[in-house]
């Protein structure tokens, strides 16, 4: 051992919300390396896998989170990850003016989404009427399952387009 320890610089409060479903996470940290950059992605992931079985909506508090440029890119491919493997949606309340240009850069790199709120009441409502939104449009879609006339496609056996009868 080399008698050199690494001290992690900052942390991540993070509380389930089983009434909505929903995480509140508050990193309160300053990612300035790579190495608190992957800290920070190993603490969302080592909650969420420990705690779910499937991707989780998010909110999360920032006032007292900071990226800085040398790893704002970085940071947005690792927050690309979470979005990719555990979270579903997340909303940013209280970016700074920096953390929001990292997070509307990342959405735009890596075509996740980069929402924010003024509350985490809002962020909430928010979260919930996407739900509301999405739910609605599955609901309307035909199911694979239904027959194949209530899925707009012709009776087996029936006519088609092509051998419609005069």
């Amino acid at each position: 051992m080399s008698g050199v320890r690494s001290v992690m610089k900052g942390t991540i409060d993070f509380d389930y919300r089983p009434e909505v479903d929903i995480v509140v996470a508050r990193p309160r940290w300053v990612l300035d390396s790579s190495i608190e950059v992957m800290r920070w992605h190993q603490l969302h992931a080592n909650y969420f896998k420990a705690r779910f079985n499937a991707p989780k909506d998010m909110v999360v508090v920032n006032d007292a989170f900071d990226v800085t440029p040398k790893v704002g890119a970085l940071w947005g491919a690792y927050r690309a990850k979470l979005h990719q493997t555990i979270v579903r949606v997340s909303i940013g309340v209280s970016n700074s003016a920096r953390v929001r240009q990292n997070t509307q850069t990342s959405g735009v790199r890596h075509s996740i989404g980069s929402l924010e709120a003024a509350s985490v009441e809002e962020a909430v409502a928010a979260i919930v009427g996407i739900r509301e939104r999405v739910s609605a449009v599955v609901s309307a879609v035909p199911s694979s399952s239904a027959p194949a006339t209530q899925r707009g496609l012709p009776a087996p056996g029936g006519p088609t387009p092509s051998r419609r009868r005069p």
